[in-house]
């Protein structure tokens, strides 16, 4: 496929959206897509996606049997079943025998033939893939949350509802109920089935428990539960032997917005060989393993305190693992703070991540003084800055959100000329925020700006990334007496030399600003709906008649190009009013989304469309050179890149090379 993306971000609240094949294919549902990454190296890879869902993929679960490690199925709040290739990356079977959303789905590790299926109407449906027959079966009215399959008995199968509930069925006798589970006050997030067909490796005595394990056949559950507790359960007995509570660990000093109330999911996992040890999410996105035959604080162990920063800083809703052929045994975790990680179990460290997208790319800008650096304006509200270059770790990432309210849709990194700019910003005693954070006491000579939904623009200080970025309206009405209310903005582009910024607002107006007051030079009024994007021509390697050149696109399908350069260099006493473009480029059929000249041609420009279409101009010529059709849905961005190439995926919304 590509040789680096982001994905999207894995499906919250979902007991079991991802899993791993025993080949070390990690399958992951974000939205109504599954990405296929590839986590048996030392790095992983995105290497397909399978789509065809309607809506929401709940579940997800691979067929653990030899020979068929590739075969995988998945649910869906559709109401569907759908069984894939993931070597092929194709559909094999679609199954609608839900009459509502499926909630989860667990294909059995004995029976290589059998998937289980449950939605929130309480209704289990067993799945046959060599026959493509269906049974099902209504043990309880309640809303499904999760099941699992016995890795023992074939005919097992464990429900939690909402409720707290937990039942044991049994598929071969109609579904029915071996025991009812009773303990948990709250939604059953997880359950997991001890690895060893046996009730006497835990060695839990009559204190603990109120009877004595081992004395009847059986198999160890175990349950997460919002109730912030986890209890292991005797299959032979129908109780309750253990209740472990979760720690409550020193908050970690990762910054997360306090706005945003984290609630907790539960997960559990109990890896393959090892019955004593439990794994489990706790309140803030930390991992801990268990040791069930002990007491006390020493029971537990924090993973990830090798170092700095290993840990989710979000609740954690899926952990799965794999055993390679390497004899590594890994974990792999999904959260809420849009990361997967790996985790080595020997060791305990994590030892990759990959940052996810939760939103669509709205915008892309390579920084013009940190080579390789591409800035992402992503819908989840956040900024992410990708080192793109750094051969140590192929997904370095920092994520900004500081201030930021709304989608990103527009991002750009400016270089000030420090000396000059703060002077002149000094003298003219404009109030604050300066137009540059400035570089004294070794601070960076670069800032970065953004364009949110809410119709600010906010500047962001490099050196001080979780204080609070500045509004720069407020200089902008300040320098030129508007006592107005300004029209919200909708996307900016500095000119590279960073003498003029272009606002595009959302009335479909143009305004250019001469820094460092941003005193209005000219409102350019041609365009009558909102302002998409907006692109200056490059200064390297190009005449100066062409320095001036400003792109303009909208939600009309035409694009527009000014000749701002006359302007620029003799700026007039009172702002101007422009009317007529200098080229006007018709060929869309839909609203203009993105767009970014060439840097290897004079007045060649790349258009992006809702037409699903990418249109290359000669713009002089006011004529369409290529048009690329690839795409099947919309395009929101694109990027013409210098030197190494990077592909990022959301949800078939984007692909920029």
């Amino acid at each position: 496929m590509h040789e680096r993306s982001l994905p999207a971000s894995p499906n919250w609240y979902c007991s079991r959206s991802s899993d791993v094949s025993s080949s070390g294919l990690l399958g992951a549902g974000a939205k109504n897509i599954i990405y296929l990454i590839d986590v048996s190296a030392s790095s992983c890879r995105v290497v397909g996606e399978l789509v065809g869902h309607k809506d929401l993929v709940s579940g997800f679960s691979f067929c653990q049997h030899a020979g068929q490690s590739n075969i995988c199925v998945s649910s869906s709040a559709d109401g569907s079943i759908r069984f894939w290739d993931s070597d092929n990356k194709a559909l094999i079977r679609e199954e609608a025998a839900h009459q509502s959303s499926v909630s989860a789905v667990h294909w059995s590790p004995v029976d290589k033939n059998l998937v289980v299926s449950g939605d929130e109407k309480g209704v289990v449906v067993c799945h046959w893939y060599n026959t493509g027959d269906t049974t099902s079966f209504f043990p309880e009215p309640r809303t499904i949350f999760c099941l699992t399959c016995s890795p023992h008995t074939w005919s097992t199968v464990a429900v939690g509802y909402k409720d707290g509930m937990i039942v044991l069925i049994d598929v071969s006798k109609k579904g029915e109920v071996m025991h009812r589970l009773r303990g948990h006050e709250d939604e059953i997030h997880s359950l997991a089935w001890s690895p060893v067909a046996s009730e006497d490796t835990l060695y839990i005595t009559e204190a603990t428990s109120g009877a004595t394990a081992g004395d009847e056949k059986g198999c160890y559950l175990a349950s997460g539960s919002k109730d912030q507790t986890m209890r292991i359960w005797s299959s032979a007995k129908g109780k309750s032997v253990m209740t472990l509570k979760l720690p409550y660990l020193k908050k970690r000093g990762s910054a997360v917005d306090p706005g945003v109330k984290e609630r907790l999911w539960l997960h559990v996992h109990w890896p393959k060989g090892r019955p004593t040890q439990l794994v489990s999410s706790c309140f803030g996105g930390e991992l801990v393993i268990w040791d069930l035959t002990r007491t006390g604080k020493q029971r537990w162990t924090l993973l990830g305190t090798s170092s700095e920063g290993q840990n989710h800083n979000r609740i954690v809703f899926n952990v799965s693992s794999v055993h390679l052929q390497d004899d590594r045994e890994l974990i792999i975790s999904t959260s809420m703070d849009r990361e997967i990680k790996c985790w080595d179990l020997a060791s305990l460290d994590c030892c990759w991540t990959l940052p996810t997208l939760g939103g669509f790319v709205y915008a892309l800008t390579f920084s013009p003084v940190g080579t390789g650096c591409l800035a992402l304006g992503v819908g989840d509200n956040m900024i992410r800055v990708w080192n793109t270059l750094t051969t140590q770790n192929q997904y370095d990432t920092r994520s900004f959100w500081q201030g930021i309210k709304s989608k990103v849709t527009a991002a750009s990194s400016d270089i000030e000329f420090l000396s000059q700019k703060n002077g002149v910003h000094t003298g003219l005693g404009a109030p604050s925020p300066p137009m540059s954070f400035g570089a004294a006491g070794g601070k960076p000579s670069y800032s970065l700006y953004s364009c949110a939904g809410e119709g600010t623009i906010l500047q962001h200080d490099p050196s001080k990334l979780s204080g609070e970025a500045a509004d720069i309206d407020k200089l902008i009405r300040d320098t030129n007496n508007i006592k107005h209310k300004l029209s919200p903005h909708t996307d900016f582009s500095w000119k590279p030399d960073g003498k003029v910024v272009a606002i595009g607002n959302e009335d479909g107006c143009i305004d250019v600003y001469e820094a460092p007051s941003l005193k209005l030079l000219c409102s350019i009024q041609q365009h009558h709906k909102i302002i998409n994007t907006l692109r200056w021509h490059h200064d390297h390697s190009s005449p100066p008649e062409l320095h001036g050149l400003l792109a303009s696109g909208s939600s009309n399908a035409t694009v527009y190009v000014h000749d701002l350069r006359s302007i620029i260099e003799n700026p007039p006493e009172s702002p101007v009013v422009l009317t007529e473009p200098y080229r006007r480029l018709c060929g869309h059929t839909a609203k203009i989304t993105g767009m970014v000249w060439s840097p290897h041609h004079e007045a060649r420009l790349v258009t992006v469309s809702y037409d699903g279409t990418a249109q290359v101009w000669d713009v002089l010529e006011e004529a369409a050179i290529c048009n690329y059709r690839g795409h099947v849905v919309f395009l929101l961005c694109g990027l013409v890149a210098c030197g190494s190439r990077c592909d990022l995926d959301w949800r078939k919304g984007l692909h920029a090379a």
